[in-house]
């Protein structure tokens, strides 16, 4: 039987790699992201290579809450229960930003935009046979602290690195605080280090760094291994609130299984949706 699966940034990268994996296995796929017209030129390549992929792109913009709201009601019309949520846009940002929004750029996308859109999805996952919300997350989070300050004045972080690293570190936070608020209904929450991954997200690095980087990249199809296997096996279903890499579950922070600041954290996101 089909299931039902949305993808954020399912247009390049990791996320490219899941929406391959996952039509390629008979699910129903919907790629969102912000480039439309890059999504839909990436379901084309994936119905090319599988004629009966069932794959759709939808425009999506994280950093944008009226953007989010429309999405969400728009996918609903499509997608009243989703069986598979995997959250996986990112992006790192050697310069420091703010979203109209107000919020930084980082964790305005990553985290905020991500909390909005689970709120706006939740009870279609919740209909799921077995919902699975699946979070990437890095291993970057060990370098992150939660800094309210930060959220919306992103010169307070002493490097940009540390917004990215903050932006990790919530994720992780959000998938454990979500899992817990989860228990005993039939959905897990789990999130997932992809490795160093070869994509466009070191573009912006200094030429020398870049080559140094190169040296510990693992492949898009690589790092998207755990997500699939999470979506597809058992081990989605049995676990909830951990975090994965190469299939295991993976060292984390003291500060990523902070519950009471997980806690905090939803409700200070929440007090600013």
């Amino acid at each position: 039987m089909s299931r039902n699966v949305l993808i954020t940034g399912g247009n390049s990268g990791i996320g490219l790699e899941m929406a391959r994996a996952l039509a390629a296995d008979g699910d129903n796929v919907i790629i969102a992201s912000r480039d439309l017209s890059k999504s839909e030129q990436a379901a084309n390549e994936i119905r090319s290579g599988a004629s009966n992929a069932n794959i759709e792109a939808m425009a999506l913009d994280l950093g944008d809450f009226d953007n989010i709201d429309a999405f969400a009601d728009a996918l609903l019309q499509k997608m009243p229960v989703i069986d598979v949520l995997i959250l996986n846009s990112g992006l790192a940002n050697l310069k420091l930003g703010k979203l109209d929004n107000g919020l930084e750029k980082m964790i305005g996308i990553m985290h905020f935009g991500h909390f909005r859109l689970t709120q706006k999805l939740r009870d279609a996952v919740v209909a799921a046979d077995q919902g699975r919300i699946i979070v990437t997350s890095s291993v970057a989070h060990k370098l992150g602290k939660i800094n309210e300050a930060t959220f919306d004045n992103p010169s307070k972080h002493s490097w940009a690195f540390g917004g990215y690293a903050q932006a990790k570190l919530a994720n992780l936070l959000f998938t454990r605080e979500l899992a817990r608020q989860l228990e005993g209904t039939n959905v897990t929450v789990n999130a997932f280090h992809p490795g160093a991954v070869s994509t466009g997200i070191w573009k912006d690095l200094p030429g020398p760094a870049q080559k140094v980087v190169r040296l510990f990249l693992v492949s898009p199809k690589q790092g998207a291994d755990t997500a699939i296997w999470l979506a597809n096996t058992p081990a989605g279903k049995n676990n909830n609130g951990e975090y994965f890499c190469r299939r295991k579950i993976a060292s984390s922070t003291p500060a990523s299984k902070d519950m009471k600041k997980a806690k905090w954290l939803w409700d200070t996101t929440q007090a600013r949706m």
